[in-house]
């Protein structure tokens, strides 16, 4: 959520991530692996990073930087420093925003989607723009059947490295593009050039918590190619690859590099012992959740094939036990305390942990960075993908 008025004004943008040999791409690298202030804005309200570019919302605008290979800047110039990306004259503002691998997605406060990057090829499939055609498109295009054929507003839109979802209005689920391994979640493995409905939920009486209700979607979250929804009811769902057991399923889903679920499956570890998830993000290849009672669980990247608790440290049990945001990309996350502490855990090789130099080579459980990092200025929010981060501070606000 946008902060209000004078909060606003001193919120600040920071940038890091993982370097060029590690992401074996120059252009999707960042520019530095300690966080870098990013000079000129000062009213960053929403942080958005993809595979090797990222975005922010500043006054309603939408700034991109990074790899432009295939438009998914949606502007010329200077890729390495945040442009501004124009949209049409009669757009409204900008208030969320997703990246992919090759693309990207932003959401108007009418409920408009606008996609823009790669569209598809022979040979890497289908893209995940959902205009109805494998073109692509280097400025935002608005995707016309969502409020139009469908009547729907998109409140929420997720991009995996090849596949887009979004939320409306009116609860309901759509994804578009590449299909295989079933991460569109309409039970096959076909690709899609526009929005489908992902009509699942409307049919499933598999709830543990809130048996024989509907079940309400309240968030959508998208991995490299799997796909997970939360449910009011506190459930997690998920479907796509397993290959690194990101699904979280146990070890009878997890077979083989083609492991893949293609329609949405219920995490059952945490919801049969009565664990009611209230938050989650997902990474390249796992996922972290915090439940009600502020515990939180991850799985995935080849270590646990299901929710496993986070060890929290004595030391951090108060600051932690008020999580207000998580974050994660490829083998590390992020949680952030609403004190303004951020705390890092996972492979020190990301380049995005932002500890210090002599911390070990896995890092287990979440640990503080610095508040010099960061100037000492208190961090409102975080996000991450593969090996890029972005972080907002509250400039006149102070942490110890």
């Amino acid at each position: 959520e946008a902060a209000s008025g004078d909060a606003a004004s001193g919120r600040r943008l920071w940038r890091w991530g993982g370097a060029a040999g590690l992401m074996g791409n120059e252009a999707e690298a960042e520019i530095s692996k300690d966080p870098l202030l990013v000079e000129g804005f000062r009213n960053v309200s929403g942080i958005f990073c993809g595979t090797g570019h990222s975005a922010f919302i500043s006054e309603g605008q939408l700034y991109t930087f990074g790899s432009n290979k295939h438009g998914q800047l949606g502007r010329s110039g200077d890729e390495q420093e945040p442009g501004l990306v124009a949209f049409p004259d009669d757009a409204e503002p900008i208030v969320q925003a997703s990246l992919g691998a090759h693309h990207s997605a932003a959401i108007t406060a009418s409920g408009d989607l606008f996609t823009w990057g790669w569209g598809g090829s022979f040979w890497s499939g289908t893209g995940a723009l959902g205009q109805g055609e494998t073109t692509g498109c280097t400025e935002p295009i608005k995707v016309k059947k969502i409020t139009g054929s469908l009547g729907e507003k998109a409140t929420q839109v997720a991009c995996g490295a090849q596949h887009t979802l979004i939320l409306t209005e009116a609860g309901n689920l759509y994804s578009t593009g590449e299909g295989s391994y079933g991460r569109l979640g309409r039970g096959d493995t076909s690709s899609e050039v526009e929005f489908e409905e992902i009509d699942f939920f409307k049919e499933t009486d598999e709830s543990i918590l809130a048996p024989g209700k509907p079940t309400e979607i309240l968030k959508i979250g998208a991995g490299a190619n799997f796909s997970a929804a939360l449910a009011t009811s506190g459930e997690l769902w998920v479907w796509g690859r397993n290959d690194h057991g990101q699904l979280g399923l146990g070890e009878e889903a997890m077979g083989d590099m083609y492991s893949a679920e293609s329609y949405p499956r219920l995490v059952p570890g945490l919801a049969s012992e009565g664990h009611k998830i209230v938050d989650f993000v997902c990474g390249e290849s796992h996922l972290v959740v915090k439940t009600e009672a502020g515990l939180l669980f991850e799985w995935g990247s080849r270590t646990w094939l299901e929710p496993h608790e986070v060890p929290v440290p004595e030391l951090h049990k108060e600051s932690l036990s008020n999580i207000v945001k998580l974050a994660a990309g490829e083998k590390y996350s992020f949680v952030l305390s609403a004190d303004g502490q951020l705390f890092s855990w996972g492979a020190k090789s990301s380049g995005c942990l932002a500890l210090s130099e002599d911390s070990p080579k896995i890092v287990v459980e979440p640990t503080p960075i610095a508040s010099t990092v960061f100037a000492r200025q208190k961090v409102v929010d975080i996000v991450a993908s593969k090996g890029r981060c972005l972080a907002i501070t509250e400039e006149d606000a102070f942490v110890p």
